[in-house]
């Protein structure tokens, strides 16, 4: 038996360091779960002195403005100055927009022009609308001869001008141009000079510079849409009409024809400032 454990055992020189090595790195292994915690410490942290900074951070970011001197009153913002902008209730990064716009020959013609500026809020302009009061600008007098006929108005037909004429209009390139265009073709024809505000890209500023060179006159010649008889596609290209308001015209005159436009009026479907302008378009025969 002694024998049977001797020879079990045994083991050569080769062996014996090896086993020596494996004894070695266990108990090194062991050790290092006892050393490495008193070797590291964990760092402190001021969690009072980064809340500090983040307020700090914040106040700077998102400043909150002091309403105590706001003076609300009537105002025109195409003359009151930066300080009176502030006094407003605005901040000073907001009135600096507004002056830098107007430095730059930038105007307001109606109160809504004031929302297109990107520093004012909804809400902001909400409180200030029904104290903005626009004076009527008198556009310069040039006293030389020559300056006048250089800038001569042209007279163009709005309902019956091709893309040739309407590029004579100052202020229209062949971009406006062929919006006008395939905005009249949507619509039908133009009701009033008005609805150019309507076409993408022409503001009331930009409408303001070109309307005096549309005559009134052809305004009258548009298609008009038998709402009795004119398929869902058609009445659905037009741009006043939507899809749920189309659904409601085709699934109540099922029911019998309409006597006057007027029956279709939905006030869920359709506003009556649009229902308004949409009528003109509309017929019954």
């Amino acid at each position: 038996m002694k024998n049977i454990l001797t020879d079990f055992f045994y083991f050569n020189q080769q062996e014996r360091r090896g086993i020596y090595v494996l004894i070695c790195l266990i108990i090194g292994m062991s050790l290092s779960n006892f050393l490495l915690p008193l070797l590291s410490s964990n760092p402190i942290v001021d969690h009072e002195r980064f809340n500090r900074l983040l307020a700090h951070y914040d106040s700077v970011m998102n400043p909150v403005q002091d309403t105590t001197h706001i003076q609300l009153h009537p105002f025109d913002p195409n003359k009151i100055t930066l300080n009176d902008w502030l006094n407003l209730g605005l901040t000073t990064q907001q009135a600096s927009v507004i002056i830098n716009y107007r430095n730059k020959g930038g105007k307001f013609f109606r109160k809504e022009d004031l929302k297109k500026i990107y520093s004012i809020s909804e809400d902001l302009y909400q409180k200030l609308e029904p104290y903005i009061v626009i004076t009527t600008q008198q556009p310069p007098i040039h006293s030389s001869k020559k300056h006048q006929a250089s800038f001569k108005k042209i007279l163009i037909e709005l309902n019956t001008a091709d893309s040739l004429q309407l590029l004579k209009v100052r202020g229209i390139g062949p971009v406006f141009s062929s919006r006008i265009l395939k905005y009249r073709n949507l619509l039908g024809g133009f009701t009033s000079k008005e609805q150019l505000i309507e076409v993408y890209g022409i503001d009331s500023m930009k409408y303001q510079s070109i309307k005096d060179q549309f005559t009134e006159s052809n305004l009258g010649a548009f298609r008009q849409l038998n709402i009795n008889i004119d398929e869902f596609r058609k009445l659905l290209k037009h741009p006043y009409i939507s899809y749920d308001f189309t659904k409601y015209i085709i699934n109540t005159r099922s029911k019998g024809d309409y006597k006057r436009v007027t029956d279709i009026y939905n006030e869920v479907l359709i506003s009556d400032s649009l229902f308004t302008k949409l009528l003109p378009y509309l017929k019954t025969e």
